[in-house]
């Protein structure tokens, strides 16, 4: 029986043994693609659900997920999935193809102006990257590939459309289903990798994309289904309701990182942020004591709160490991402040009112409007000069959260949730 490239799920109903069935999901290869491992909350997030849905769905399956820090990918994930592998041989192929770093042997025909060709070519044959054969191999025996969510595939990395190539190149070679889902495509790359990335999306099965400027960015192969961290709701350690709340409390998560767009009373960047949410907290009369600053990305989110250390005296701090292990201290009735996108999104789903200030508009403007598309009650501050008052209407209503979450859980289910076995 051939079974490279071929989903053992779509197979399961024209079966008759139920020892064969298990034998097939056992030698089932499961290809992940996601940016895991930075560490960056709602990247690991994501990649966190998915193995944990895989670990129900699929847990005689090998899991692979390939990711640009495959170690940290391991420490972060370890246990998720019984049988998940951690490598970095399309990440490696892609920077080392976008001129940005890495030891890859061999780049005959590596054109720097499509780097993307090269890397289909080098991810679904031997003998371009030599070093990287262990790797090549099992993206070759892949039973299904599958870029994670995150707004990765855009203008700000434009040379991760290398990724994407690589997915295809891998579907049209074996026959395997290459799916993609809640991607974020915003700022859109540039001609000709956007001529690439939608004849690459033509070949997947599926390509669901988080909002309505990527789908129409993509053309007829989008399909629309939200960001991939609904699929993390319910999980055990999303949330907590430590440090304990306080009347009034406010939490702050206030990136330094692409920030270099944002404007403000006559200041820039990182102070020009600073001063918004020190003007915030004064016009919300605030004290320090009431402020909780947790981190999304460990150290870049303290670059802030350290600036403003004289306003936030008596904050309490929690870091990124304290989140990752424990959950985001998220339902307990804060007014939020934030720049990043998941922190938003699973405050505002657990009921928080909250404001989302844009450090870089042509990325985050979109990123946390597709949150108010489907419902989130948040304050946008589109001009950072004038100072919102402080917002009481909450987050997510539970109807629209069950809506997003339900239709996360559907495409989950459609991908690989288990078929029935005929006898």
């Amino acid at each position: 029986m051939q079974i490279r490239g071929v989903d053992p799920a779509g197979v399961v109903e024209k079966l008759r043994d139920p020892d064969l069935v298990e034998k097939l999901r056992r030698r089932e290869i499961i290809y992940l693609i996601a940016p895991s491992g930075y560490p960056n909350y709602g990247d690991e997030l994501i990649a966190r659900a998915w193995l944990r849905y895989l670990a129900k769905e699929r847990p005689r399956a090998t899991v692979v997920l390939d990711c640009h820090s495959p170690g940290q990918a391991a420490l972060l994930f370890r246990g998720v999935h019984p049988r998940a592998l951690f490598v970095d041989t399309v990440w490696k192929l892609t920077v080392h193809a976008g001129g940005l770093a890495g030891d890859v042997t061999g780049t005959d025909g590596l054109d720097p102006e499509k780097p993307w060709e090269w890397v289909a070519s080098a991810a679904t044959e031997f003998g371009h990257a030599p070093g990287l054969a262990e790797g090549v191999d099992l993206f070759r025996r892949a039973s299904s590939v599958h870029l994670l969510g995150g707004g990765y595939v855009n203008k700000v990395w434009p040379y991760q459309v290398s990724l994407v190539a690589a997915a295809a190149a891998l579907a049209r070679s074996t026959g395997a289903p290459a799916y993609a889902t809640g991607l974020g495509l915003i700022p859109t790359v540039g001609e000709p990798a956007l001529a690439a990335l939608r004849e690459a999306a033509s070949a997947f099965t599926v390509f669901d994309v988080r909002d309505t400027a990527s789908a129409a960015a993509l053309g007829d192969d989008a399909r629309l289904g939200g960001d991939d961290a609904w699929l993390a709701w319910g999980d055990r350690r999303l949330l907590t309701r430590r440090p304990k709340p306080v009347p009034g409390g406010v939490t702050l998560c206030i990136q330094a990182d692409l920030t270099e767009d944002f404007a403000a009373f006559g200041q820039t960047g990182v102070d020009a942020l600073a001063e918004v949410v020190r003007r915030t907290l004064d016009a919300w009369e605030v004290p320090g004591s009431a402020v909780t600053v947790v981190e999304g990305i460990p150290g870049k989110d303290m670059t802030v709160p350290v600036k403003l250390a004289d306003r936030l005296e008596g904050s309490t701090s929690v870091s990124f490991l304290d989140i990752w292990r424990r959950g985001l201290p998220a339902g307990r009735g804060d007014t939020w402040i934030s720049t990043r996108f998941h922190p938003h999104l699973i405050a505002a789903a657990a009921g928080d009112s909250g404001v989302a200030l844009v450090p870089r508009p042509d990325y985050y403007a979109t990123k946390h409007a597709s949150l108010a598309d489907i419902g989130s009650r948040w304050t946008i501050v589109d001009d950072p000069e004038q100072i919102p008052d402080r917002p009481r209407a909450g987050g997510f209503t539970a109807v629209d959260r069950v809506r997003a979450v339900d239709a996360k859980r559907a495409l989950a289910a459609e991908l690989y949730g288990r078929k029935r076995i005929r006898g």
